[in-house]
């Protein structure tokens, strides 16, 4: 899963295990069997054309869901997405008369730009997502970079700052090295030499380019490294030949996606940096995740991904080009104890466990749900719409 994926399970996840019952609507997946511990709600859906792993859901379509879903009485529901799942969301909120609580994860107009080469169009769509974010009672963003940009998008309503945090937890010394030692094993990997991460989906616009390129000019420096990527996307065997075209078969490594988060976590262990140049990201959970592992993270500087991080106190900042990505590099494998330090204070500034955020996110539930003042002319209005839902 995504950050937002993940973002939505540790909700439903701790506040299932420690506040009441909780459950998530989300698409179907061919092939994939639920083992969570709290309840999933699936509806229908189809592969997105050029944006695997993401799908399209049919909801309307699907009759089973749909009656599921009308014998729940929710108290409050809190969509994610803006689009199918989030208009299911919006109409049961109405039809309920409930509150509804949106955030605002990711950079839509981007997405939008790689799939319609139409601004006129683009617009209109970024315009539907706000009609999305105005319908909904309560607006949160995981930080003030995120919030930016939805007021860049043209949104006029206020927002509030719900931070993310991470399922990783900080392992002892012992259990940190053994799953130093797996991890090595997992990417043949040796004592000494130095690893680098990448943790994400496989997307040009994660500036996954940038790494490679830094990657090959490092090898012909003469470097010895090993630079590890974990995950999927439609750019994955583009990366892939051209890391065969850099001559970088010994020193790259493509794990594709790993669920299993205890995989995850020996990966996370044998690393030395986890290398994240995105400038498409908001609020990245990786950051948090490898920071358990008192990994620090090279991030861009003025990026939304670089709020909060401070250079050589908890991560490194770079400008957004190869030379700068490459000098810094060059400087850690040179200075190990600054990678130590920074990754000492990644773990102390920056990772946040997702047991206490949702403490956090209870606590605003609960005010939310008091605060909430029914409309009933807007449960008229649209009951008829939402049976349909």
């Amino acid at each position: 899963m995504d950050g937002v994926g993940m973002t939505a399970h540790n909700y439903a996840y701790w506040l299932n295990e420690k506040y009441g019952k909780s459950m998530v609507v989300a698409p179907k997946v061919k092939g994939y069997e639920d083992t969570v511990a709290y309840k999933v709600h699936r509806f229908k859906s189809v592969m997105l054309p050029g944006m695997n792993p993401y799908r399209v859901g049919l909801p309307l379509i699907d009759v089973k869901f749909k009656k599921k879903l009308k014998k729940i009485k929710f108290d409050l529901l809190h969509a994610h997405c803006p689009f199918i799942s989030g208009q299911v969301a919006v109409k049961l909120a109405a039809r309920l008369n409930i509150p509804l609580v949106a955030t605002f994860h990711t950079k839509y107009r981007d997405d939008f730009k790689k799939v319609i080469n139409n601004d006129l169009f683009v617009d209109f769509l970024v315009g539907m997502t706000l009609d999305f974010y105005n319908a909904a009672d309560v607006v949160w963003v995981p930080n003030q970079a995120t919030g930016r940009t939805l007021k860049e998008y043209g949104y006029k309503g206020t927002y509030d700052v719900m931070p993310n945090g991470s399922d990783m937890l900080i392992p002892e010394t012992v259990k940190l090295q053994r799953y130093r030692k797996k991890g090595m094993d997992r990417i043949d990997s040796v004592d000494g030499e130095f690893v680098m991460l990448f943790v994400g989906q496989h997307r040009w616009e994660k500036n996954v380019r940038l790494i490679l390129d830094a990657m090959k000019s490092l090898k012909d420096s003469g470097l010895a490294f090993k630079m590890v990527f974990v995950g999927e996307g439609y750019a994955a065997e583009d990366m892939k030949k051209l890391a065969r075209e850099y001559n970088l078969r010994d020193q790259v490594v493509f794990l594709g996606v790993i669920t299993d988060r205890m995989e995850l976590q020996n990966i996370y262990a044998a690393s030395d940096l986890l290398v994240f140049p995105s400038v498409y990201d908001n609020s990245p959970l990786v950051l948090q995740e490898a920071a358990a592992f008192d990994v620090p993270s090279v991030v861009v500087c003025g990026s939304s991904s670089a709020e909060g991080v401070y250079d050589g106190l908890n991560g490194f900042l770079v400008e957004n080009e190869v030379t700068s990505l490459v000098n810094k590099i060059s400087e850690l494998m040179q200075y190990p104890d600054a990678v130590k330090k920074a990754g000492e204070g990644a773990r102390k500034t920056i990772y946040h466990p997702w047991e206490d955020i949702v403490d956090d996110v209870y606590m605003r539930y609960a005010e939310i749900v008091r605060n909430h003042q029914p409309s009933y002319s807007r449960q008229s209005d649209d009951d008829e719409e939402g049976q349909d839902s």
